[in-house]
């Protein structure tokens, strides 16, 4: 991590210097703002510590110098002045800095701005390295795919998840693959080279759940003929991943609560426990807040399995991937018409994608024609005349160009009337948008745009 130190006064950046070496870190100084430009430009530091008041060129000259920056580049800026005055700092925000503080300050607040950007830094790297893989892997993470941002934040906590033996708690409508992100965990944990152990306790008769948990002895019950270990001995070492949680028995939830506690497992029927070493994974489609409140689910099993949560989000909600994995499940030779590929976009998709992957495999096995119509996918009633109409331009178009044409010509027209709205001015435009008036700015001149009035 690059440090820059922009002070004319030596002292005052002997002092940051040295409440800020640390591994990793490399401290760059610089006396006053032309220098601190010079720096910024040719070695691009992570976080720069600003002073307002230097010679030469002053900070809020070097952060007007810096707005033209693109944000991607924009290092994390503290301003550092004596002046205490809110409009100063709500000005100097305005000019892209990150932060405020007003001398003297305490060296310990300093360390503690230097490990939030650290933490930062470090989670867009992890972010950057997964779309790296994405990108070289077709949106394939492990057996998952997706490009999506949602995906892409979900492929990050699973990495980072993974390395962990805390219990995961996976959440998610039902059809939106919360076993193949268990089984991604696993794959990807210290266990990976151990078993990994699935259980869909929904599945299950309720006389018999314990006994597919815990194991039961030789003669425990009616037909217990022969011993058996049950799913957490199997997983031993492992993962075992039960889904859908929220449809246990209450009766089971106290067992299950007490081995996850002790880490032993009693067998029915058997006065003897079981040390087990075993990581759980658990899924669930149910709301397990009401349940709890409903007193069908007991709440310190729930924080016992909540470890980490991860939440799957519905196909409806990262449309980008829908084609992506439609083309996945098709076999090569075949594609999809126009007509299809706009009623795949159109469809809700309340069954996800185990809907998609169905619906794929169906169109597939019955479609005479080398393509795939929205007939065949079953969708053609659903699609109004409309829709393929309004797709028609980007049909034609390779994937991620098209996706970048639809990207664009949305936010040319959402921009386009945000500033119709505000007779041209930017400021309220931005506000209108959610955005920094710097950002509108720029999304203006990589568009092209120029609004009929301005804003000053």
């Amino acid at each position: 991590m690059k440090i820059l130190l922009a002070d004319d006064e030596a002292a005052a950046r002997y002092g940051m210097s040295r409440a800020l070496q640390g591994a990793g870190r490399e401290i760059l100084e610089a006396s006053d703002g032309n220098e601190a430009l010079e720096i910024i430009r040719e070695k691009a530091p992570d976080l720069v510590f600003l002073d307002l008041n230097m010679p030469k060129c002053d900070g809020l000259t070097v952060l007007a110098n810096l707005r033209e920056k693109p944000d991607a580049l924009m290092p994390e800026i503290i301003v550092l002045t004596a002046n205490d005055s809110i409009s100063l700092a709500v000005d100097c925000i305005r000019r892209g800095a990150t932060d405020f503080l007003t001398k003297p300050f305490d060296v310990d607040h300093l360390r503690v701005i230097v490990k939030r950007s650290e933490d930062r830094l470090r989670l867009q790297h992890q972010v950057d390295t997964l779309r790296q893989q994405l990108s070289e892997s077709g949106g394939a993470f492990g057996s998952i795919r997706g490009s999506s941002r949602p995906m892409q934040r979900l492929f990050n906590k699973i990495d980072r998840s993974a390395r962990t033996e805390l219990p995961v708690l996976i959440r998610g409508e039902s059809g939106t693959g919360k076993e193949l992100i268990a089984r991604e965990l696993h794959q990807r944990s210290p266990r990976a080279s151990k078993l990994f152990v699935a259980m869909n306790t929904a599945a299950v008769s309720e006389n018999l759940v314990e006994s597919e948990l815990f194991g039961h002895v030789k003669g425990a019950f009616t037909g217990a003929d022969r011993a058996r270990e049950g799913v957490f001995r199997r997983a031993d070492g492992g993962t075992l991943f039960l889904d859908e949680i929220g449809d246990m028995p209450a009766s089971v939830q106290t067992r299950l609560l007490r081995v996850l506690q002790e880490g032993i497992v009693q067998p029915v029927g058997s006065e003897d426990g079981i040390r087990v070493n075993v990581r759980v994974i658990s899924a669930t489609h149910q709301d397990l807040e009401q349940a709890i409140t409903d007193k069908v689910f007991r709440h310190d099993l729930y924080f016992r399995l909540k470890g980490i949560e991860l939440t799957v989000p519905p196909l409806r909600e990262r449309q980008e991937d829908i084609l992506l994995l439609a083309n996945s499940f098709l076999a090569s030779d075949r594609a999809f018409s126009q007509c299809a590929v706009a009623a795949l976009m159109a469809h809700r998709w309340p069954g996800n994608v185990r809907e998609l992957q169905q619906m794929i495999a169906s169109a597939a096995a019955l479609g005479e024609s080398e393509k795939i119509t929205a007939r065949d996918l079953g969708l053609a009633a659903a699609l109004p005349s409309s829709t393929s109409r309004s797709w028609e331009p980007y049909l034609d178009l390779p994937l991620s160009e098209a996706r970048d044409r639809v990207t664009e010509d949305f936010e040319r027209a959402s921009i386009g009337h945000a500033l119709e709205k505000e007779s041209g001015n930017i400021s309220a435009a931005a506000r209108r948008l959610g955005i920094h008036r710097q950002s509108l700015q720029q999304k203006l001149r990589q568009l092209g745009m120029t609004p009929k009035l301005g804003d000053e």
